[in-house]
């Protein structure tokens, strides 16, 4: 039987599939009812209860729970017309989170996001690889700006019917263009006993958030 622990990366996961199928669906309708507003806003509540768990002691994380819950019944009629918006603010919260993560390793002595990656996979780091995974540390922040960038012009110019389409199926697929480019460059400008391939890159990366999700407990 799964641990506890593994069926709540699971229940994070299919929450977060059925936050994007919602935000398809409901992205471009206006108004929407104060019903499918509470529905919209439950897979969000649930991502942020099961995040918060491990920290938190069980009275506490229902608690949490109770009170998110009606935080979504007091905001169920802003949503009703406004549910686009709701979505962009996803959108653009989760882009610029990522950028900061990136771009804010950058800063000072810290080590940068993806040389943290690649210890993951390398046991030395070479001074190419250094100077490499500082460049693709900027490069994978600056994308994550671009894209939020793009997401408030596409709103603006375009409106919710497009722009969700564009949340839904384009981001994704960005992402993964994005690794298949970086890995490219990797295989041009790194020398052979630093290259990874991209699902070692996807491994590492998910090690590190474990790591640092135990070290915060």
């Amino acid at each position: 039987m799964p641990s506890w622990p593994t069926v709540r990366r699971w229940l994070i996961g299919a929450l977060l599939v059925a936050n994007l199928g919602l935000a398809h669906w409901l992205g471009d309708q206006s108004p929407i009812g104060p019903g499918m507003a509470i529905l919209a806003l439950a897979p969000l509540v649930g991502v942020i209860v099961l995040a918060m768990q491990p920290r938190l002691a069980w009275p506490t994380t229902l608690l949490l729970a109770v009170l998110l819950g009606l935080s979504s019944l007091g905001l169920a009629d802003v949503l009703d017309t406004h549910i686009a918006f709701y979505y962009l603010v996803q959108h653009l919260g989760v882009n610029l989170a990522l950028a900061v993560f990136f771009l804010g390793s950058l800063r000072g002595d810290q080590q940068p996001a993806c040389a943290r990656f690649a210890a993951q996979v390398h046991d030395h780091l070479t001074a190419p690889l250094r100077r490499y995974t500082r460049q693709i540390t900027w490069a994978w922040g600056l994308f994550f700006i671009a894209n939020a960038i793009l997401s408030i012009a596409l709103m603006a110019a375009l409106g919710p019917s497009l722009w969700s389409a564009y949340a839904v199926y384009a981001t994704f697929p960005l992402v993964a263009a994005m690794f298949a480019g970086e890995y490219m460059v990797r295989l041009w400008v790194l020398p052979r006993e630093d290259w990874t391939g991209p699902i070692a890159a996807v491994r590492a990366y998910r090690r590190h958030m474990l790591q640092m999700a135990g070290e915060r407990k």
